[in-house]
């Protein structure tokens, strides 16, 4: 997103016609609108950004001409980077129509479109209201052909994990005008994951061994203090077998079980030196049944007890 749309924060009420027009511009990147429609719009928009994310929530009241636009090329080039966008519609439906699809995305049901393409909206209700996300292709780990193939997708209720990502887009909305600062980075974070869980139920392509190997490190280091972390844990949200789970740490320096092991030890240092607990309660945390296995693991794998550890490094 340019400088000025990712720094932004907008909290406007009962903007009217072609300002509304140009607050949508701004919040949802670059459209050309139907000024046919805009005599009688008018609504309310809160839009913010949230780390490298921006999340906009917008209600409207349209006339008898409803509202419609399109992002041409024009449109397109004013945005250097590109983008996935979610859109759920709270009251309302929309239509989102290219060259060869069209879809009518109804209450609770989620759109994606990508930000490098072409497409039109046609809004017909009385009353609409919508959030949407807009988020950095980079971020979610997907090609441009895949975020092509996406372009003007529709997920309902026959999409397992689409109802997830509806009750997370319904939190955001409830947040929105919340002092967020301090929590952007957990927040943007979720919401990329839940979308890129979304995104990866759409592709039935065969993965990327060195791609996947990355994804189970990532979250390996997502759920390293669930102590019911382990290669089956990992083989069944990643819906592969266990044994595809060992053969793809068989050319790392580590094996998946020490390669936990020591994630939990390297996390571990932080609580030795910054909490004030015992070193039994942080063994606990990371998941090591006592004392005793922890500090054998840890001396193990940095020659130092935990208690040697802690006092070097506090003197």
């Amino acid at each position: 997103m340019e400088q000025s749309r990712k720094e932004f924060t907008l909290s406007e009420h009962l903007i009217q016609g072609e300002k509304l027009s140009r607050i949508i511009d701004m919040s949802h990147l670059a459209w050309s609108f139907d000024a046919r429609g805009l005599e009688k719009l008018a609504g309310n928009v809160i839009s913010r950004a949230v780390g490298p994310l921006r999340i906009t929530w917008i209600n409207m009241t349209l006339g008898d001409d409803g509202f419609r636009g399109w992002r041409n090329q024009l449109d397109i080039d004013k945005s250097p980077e590109k983008y996935l966008t979610i859109v759920m519609p709270i009251t309302g439906y929309i239509k989102l129509k290219t060259a060869d699809k069209s879809i009518r995305v109804n209450v609770n049901e989620l759109a994606i479109w990508d930000s490098s393409q072409c497409i039109d909206f046609e809004i017909t209700d009385s009353r609409y209201e919508h959030i949407s996300v807009i988020i950095p292709q980079r971020l979610l780990r997907a090609d441009e052909s895949s975020c092509r193939d996406l372009h003007c997708s529709h997920l309902d209720e026959t999409n397992l994990l689409s109802e997830l990502c509806v009750q997370h887009m319904i939190t955001l909305s409830k947040f929105l005008d919340k002092q967020l600062r301090p929590y952007e980075m957990s927040l943007s974070n979720v919401t990329v994951n839940i979308v890129h869980a979304v995104l990866a139920s759409f592709d039935n392509s065969p993965r990327d061994k060195e791609k996947l190997l990355e994804e189970i490190k990532d979250y390996i280091d997502c759920y390293i203090s669930d102590e019911t972390l382990s290669p089956s844990t990992i083989s069944a949200a990643f819906q592969i077998s266990t044994r595809y789970v060992h053969k793809i740490f068989e050319k790392e320096e580590y094996k998946i079980g020490v390669w936990i092991m020591r994630r939990r030890l390297e996390r571990s240092c932080a609580d030795l030196i910054g909490a004030k607990v015992s070193i039994t309660s942080i063994a606990f945390r990371w998941g090591f049944k006592d004392h005793a296995h922890y500090s054998r693991a840890f001396k193990k794998c940095f020659g130092i007890t935990p208690s040697k550890y802690r006092n070097t490094n506090l003197a």
